[in-house]
């Protein structure tokens, strides 16, 4: 009915059509207002020699920590793209959100286009694109990350189905054919599936982990059907758990550190207490049906000043094609074994629908409870991430179950109308900030005090926490102690000379009339050394601010300051290395090899 290129022209046409608010000058009002400072710390440190990137030197009040130590770095790099072409930081932003609108609309379309077909690939990329958390995550949230996380999930859930197709496709062509090429090609492509599935999971791992996280509690539950449908169960076994180990080993440069340095910082006590407290932001089935759109945040009960609808589009659809497809499937009869299987799968998605919605609720506290790591995702409503995914998967399932080509036709268009009526119009932020530049955006002020103020999760554990005016926990420490000087030193005693410093590197000489104490104005996190006259010497941290001080005596000496990786690090980066190489190497080998046959 359309080409090969139609589909893909529409999601692009629909994805610039909802993304008009981003060509405004400046940039929207958003609650993570940290993209376009934490875009320029990433090319800061990337440019000074850093790779991956761990340290910025900027944020934590000017005291500097090791943001991309804990914080998935994948969106910045793909915004250090743009701005290395010579787009602005701001509209380097800009462009990472768009292309999650139109990339996770490609990835959609491909995966239900290869379950049920082009027409079916369509009506989901849309229902996917339009979809009310996605404008709530873009225009009033401004969750960079989690908005690129969109694009991953279907790409993975398509590569696992491309994965268990293929066993049964390699046995219909060995045992029948008999022809060794065609059986060494099947063998093929089914090692790509695995590549590609390893590598989009890595992706998303990379992308947001706190995505990642509920994910891998639900992709089990997709792998056993496909599992239970297969006929090579063994193989197949084998294959997603060598995707998995690779996906592990790709992403390990940041997943093994987060985990093993977590407890030097102040995570546990901001991210899992008080107003982060999973247990309040839990929400109602009738905000899930429809609640009015907002601007505002997450509160305890029906208090929030942000709406959590799934869509009524996106429900009615997801029940029609459930109720059609279990009266189909007690009418098989008459069926193709393939269409009863296609019968099963939307059930199945239904069911992942329906539990992505009850982990919103409180109804579902009990299985929070018994998987604490859930506890740093702070808010049940992200699950409505996934809800958007298998309602989207379940309307283009709508559209293949209604097997008259002109009923799918009619469908089709009182779908998508329905779908822009509503919807069309979330994609839209309360107001502008129409004079923001990079300027004002990554001044040193506005970082040290306005953008560390807001998210100081990552400073050093032991650092005294306050509580606001509104009971929100503060660091102890004011605007007045943010200081330029990255050394101080008494001047009576002590004279420095040719410094020079990067984020993670200061050099310079001191003359010392009598021992002295050098307070190095960055906090302490392992992995800094300090070396005085090309020698090791001991770190004194036990400061109110845990700030690095060492002694110096009499004399002059050459001094260096620097961030190295720790054990873990070194391990983390070895282990992506060699997944990269043998990733990389076997991609080589299949083209090769495919080239050959």
């Amino acid at each position: 009915m359309f080409s090969k290129v139609t589909p893909f022209a529409l999601i692009l046409l629909t994805s610039i059509i909802i993304s008009l608010p981003l060509t405004v000058s400046g940039l929207f009002r958003i609650h993570d207002d940290q993209q376009v400072a934490r875009l320029y710390l990433f090319d800061k440190s990337l440019k000074e020699g850093q790779f991956p990137v761990r340290w910025v030197d900027e944020l934590g009040f000017g005291y500097g920590y090791p943001l991309f130590n804990f914080y998935p770095p994948l969106v910045y790099l793909s915004g250090e793209v743009f701005h290395l072409i010579g787009f602005s930081f701001i509209d380097s932003v800009k462009l990472v959100f768009f292309f999650s609108i139109f990339l996770s609309g490609v990835g959609m379309y491909v995966l239900v286009k290869e379950m049920w077909g082009k027409f079916a690939g369509l009506t989901a990329a849309l229902f996917y694109t339009f979809l009310p958390y996605r404008a709530l995550d873009i225009y009033v949230r401004g969750a960079l990350a989690e908005s690129f996380s969109f694009v991953w999930l279907p790409l993975i859930l398509w590569s696992f189905y491309k994965l268990s197709n293929l066993q049964e496709q390699s046995d219909y062509k060995l045992s029948n054919l008999q022809e060794q090429s065609d059986y060494k090609l099947s063998r093929l492509k089914s090692a790509n599936y695995i590549l590609l599935s390893a590598a989009f999971l890595a992706l998303l791992m990379i992308t947001h982990n706190l995505i990642f996280l509920p994910f891998m509690l639900i992709l089990p539950v997709y792998l056993i059907f496909l599992f239970l449908k297969t006929s090579e169960k063994k193989l197949f076994v084998v294959n997603c758990l060598l995707s998995i180990i690779l996906a592990l080993g790709l992403a390990a440069f940041f997943w093994l550190p987060a985990i093993f340095e977590k407890k030097f910082t102040l995570v546990d006590q901001l991210l899992l207490t008080n107003l982060a407290d999973f247990r309040i932001h839990f929400v109602y089935l009738q905000q899930l049906w429809n609640w009015t759109w907002g601007f505002g945040g997450s509160a305890a009960g029906l208090a929030d000043g942000i709406s959590f609808k799934i869509g009524k589009l996106h429900i009615l659809a997801s029940v029609t094609t459930f109720v059609l497809a279990t009266a189909l499937l007690k009418k098989k009869r008459g069926f193709p074994k393939l269409l009863t299987f296609d019968f099963r799968l939307s059930i199945i998605v239904f069911v992942l629908f329906i539990f992505s919605s009850f982990m919103t609720t409180s109804y579902s506290k009990i299985i929070w409870e018994l998987f604490p790591p859930l506890f740093y995702l702070q808010f049940p409503w992200r699950f409505l991430i996934f809800t958007g995914l298998f309602s989207s998967v379940l309307a283009g399932a709508l559209i293949y179950l209604l097997r008259v080509t002109i009923f799918r036709l009619l469908a089709f268009i009182i779908l998508i109308i329905l779908l822009l009526l509503p919807n069309l119009k979330l994609f839209k932020p309360q107001n502008y900030r129409l004079d923001l530049t990079d300027e004002k955006a990554t001044s040193y002020d506005v970082i040290a005090w306005d953008v560390s103020k807001t998210s100081f999760e990552y400073i050093p554990n032991g650092i005294l926490l306050l509580r606001d005016e509104l009971g929100h926990p503060t660091a102890d420490l004011n605007q007045s102690e943010i200081l330029k000087e990255k050394i101080e030193v008494n001047p009576a005693t002590a004279k420095i000379s040719n410094l020079e410093y990067s984020s993670t590197k200061i050099d310079f000489e001191l003359e010392a009339l009598e021992n002295t104490s050098v307070r190095a104005n960055i906090f302490y996190f392992p992995g800094w050394e300090v070396k005085v006259d090309r020698k090791s010497v001991s770190i004194d941290n036990n400061n109110r601010l845990k700030l690095i001080t060492f002694d110096v005596s009499p004399g002059v000496h050459e001094i260096m300051v620097s961030f190295s990786n720790t054990q873990v690090r070194n391990f983390a980066n070895f282990v992506t290395l060699i997944s990269l190489v043998f990733l990389i190497y076997y991609f080589v080998r299949l083209w090769q090899i495919r080239k050959k046959s």
